[in-house]
């Protein structure tokens, strides 16, 4: 019987696909619960509550943004250096299951001691430092744990097996974070909050070594074609540096792995700058309300496991490079409508941030509703023109007056006000820096346009815009994800799955710094609404350089190279 499926496979090569999904199940919750929801947020927190706003090192301001991405950055790095040698020497030795126990183990223990930065002197850096060493486990576990793929599903089955695994992590992250942000919503502002958060956490060192061991005690180590007997360190470093030489000497070989590889920079650096800059974006720019963005994390979470699947289905029914191509068109369609949420002008008296209501008997107006003003530099602007109120305070007609016109007119202004009653009943004013108002920016035409024929009509506030948007970002989250990692595995040797898996995790890291920076740069010359709009040529030119992956060729001279392998 022709296999076609997974279920035709045997019982017990079906039972190591599950185990290998499992992994993904396994380390999506520090990727979640940990890197997305939790970990960043309580480090700011920790370091403003030591340091202030920002604190100076040798010459330079960080802050607890700047310092987080450092803490990224050298991680990353440590594993992208490193991993190539590894890797190569995992495939001359039986070292892959126990590279990616090692790392595991690692990350979720560093994890875990993280629970204890309420008990240092200095809780930020303990808890930076933890982050750190974590990132290194779970950046390094990556490389071995998809060099696994091509050993554990025969080559035609790539995509299913890809997106299967995508699917278990995107299910098993969602659920603990669902829990995590359970835990987190019912005990915040509690004495139990820091509590909490810090056991949140640790739940993550637990839950990912946890079942991370069902995929070590299930999946077997891949056979070695051409193993060294004895690896002593000097030697392992000696053969990896020999073989990282003969691979690039004979790099012209694996040519379609080289255009992959450049238009997976592309592509994969403007989806990774999309899925780092969304929370900012969404703060900042569009002003979503934490709860509508925690609710976008878990729909995405949902939604992209059933994506990954559905562009699986998708793959069998065309080709993998079709397929990927439809989901990265996916992504250019969710940056163009990313830019185009924005909320409502407010309408009714209800929907403004200062609400007046006249008294009669005071002869005032009082605020029925009024923002609680922050920290940010033009809050603190605003609070010193002197219009920060509190809920329930009186106003003369003169301060409601003032008010009115500081709302109207301030360039620190984000707010909105509407005064009922008096001789100001009517009267309404959205700030210039208010998310609704749209200036004359390049693309300001596309939000304001879409919000008159479509969001306005619908009575859809950002809110759910945002919701809406994530739940179409996690359909081609999926999809992109678990296409670009089984076409890899179709095009690269099984016999030096460890070798050029390594490559694959540096280029993935290496291929999150020029969409960054390119909307560092358009935004401080434009706005950032142009800046988002920018991510799309990156993306575009990646789908454009896929076109020429001749995913046929690729699989031929990786056949060839492990038939080679096998006759040596």
């Amino acid at each position: 019987m022709a296999v076609t499926t997974v279920g035709d496979l045997p019982i017990r090569q079906r039972r190591i696909i599950r185990a290998w999904c499992m992994y993904d199940w396994a380390n999506s919750a520090f990727s979640t619960s940990g890197v997305a929801a939790i970990i960043p947020i309580y480090f700011v927190f920790l370091f403003k509550e030591a340091l202030g706003g920002n604190a100076s090192f040798l010459g330079m301001t960080l802050t607890g943004s700047s310092l987080w991405s450092l803490g990224v950055a050298v991680s990353t790095a440590v594993v992208a250096l490193s991993s190539p040698v590894l890797g190569i020497i995992a495939d001359r030795a039986a070292l892959k299951k126990m590279l990616l126990a090692v790392y595991a183990a690692a990350g979720s223990l560093f994890i875990g001691l993280a629970f204890f930065s309420a008990y240092t002197p200095h809780p930020w850096a303990w808890l930076w430092g933890a982050f750190i060493l974590a990132n290194i486990g779970f950046a390094g576990s990556l490389v071995f744990y998809n060099s696994l793929l091509p050993h554990v599903a025969p080559r035609g089955l790539l995509d299913d097996v890809s997106s299967r695994g995508f699917g278990y992590g995107y299910v098993g992250g969602g659920l603990l974070l669902l829990v995590h942000l359970a835990l987190n919503l019912l005990t915040q502002d509690t004495a139990a909050a820091d509590l909490v958060t810090r056991a949140s956490i640790a739940s993550i060192g637990v839950w990912w070594f946890g079942w991370t061991i069902w995929t070590l005690k299930v999946v077997p180590e891949p056979p070695i074609r051409d193993p060294v007997d004895t690896l002593k360190p000097w030697k392992a470093l000696t053969l990896a540096l020999s073989e990282l030489g003969r691979t690039f000497r004979g790099i012209r070989r694996f040519k379609v792995v080289l255009v992959y590889l450049g238009a997976y920079v592309l592509f994969n650096d403007g989806v990774q700058t999309v899925i780092a800059i969304a929370g900012a974006f969404a703060a900042d720019t569009i002003g979503i309300p934490l709860a509508f963005n925690m609710a976008a994390i878990l729909i995405i979470q949902f939604v992209a496991a059933g994506g990954a699947m559905a562009f699986a289905w998708l793959a069998r029914r065309t080709t993998t490079k079709r397929a990927l191509t439809v989901s990265l068109a996916g992504w250019v369609l969710i940056v163009i409508g990313g830019v185009a949420v924005v909320p409502l002008v407010p309408a009714g008296h209800g929907e403004f941030d200062y609400q007046l209501t006249y008294r009669a008997d005071e002869a005032a107006y009082a605020a029925g509703a009024a923002p609680d003003i922050g920290d940010s530099q033009s809050e603190s602007a605003w609070r010193l023109e002197g219009h920060a109120i509190d809920e329930g305070e009186l106003l003369s007609p003169q301060q409601a007056e003032r008010l009115l016109e500081g709302v109207r007119l301030s360039e620190y202004s984000q707010y909105s006000i509407s005064i009922e009653g008096g001789g100001l009943d009517g009267e309404t004013a959205v700030g210039p820096q208010h998310p609704s108002t749209l200036g004359d920016g390049p693309v300001d035409w596309w939000p304001s346009g879409v919000r008159s024929v479509l969001w306005e009509p619908l009575g859809l506030n950002a809110g759910y815009q945002w919701v809406l948007l994530g739940a179409l970002l996690g359909l081609v989250l999926g999809g992109s994800q678990a296409l670009a990692r089984s076409l890899f595995a179709q095009i690269t040797p099984e016999t030096r799955s460890g070798e050029f898996f390594s490559f694959f995790g540096f280029m993935t890291r290496a291929s999150a710094v020029f969409g960054p920076m390119l909307y560092v740069v358009v935004a401080a010359a434009f706005d950032t609404r142009v800046a988002v709009t920018s991510i799309i040529v990156i993306i575009i030119a990646g789908i454009v350089a896929l076109r020429w992956v001749d995913v046929a060729a690729g699989a031929r001279v990786a056949t060839a190279e492990d038939s080679g392998a096998s006759r040596s």
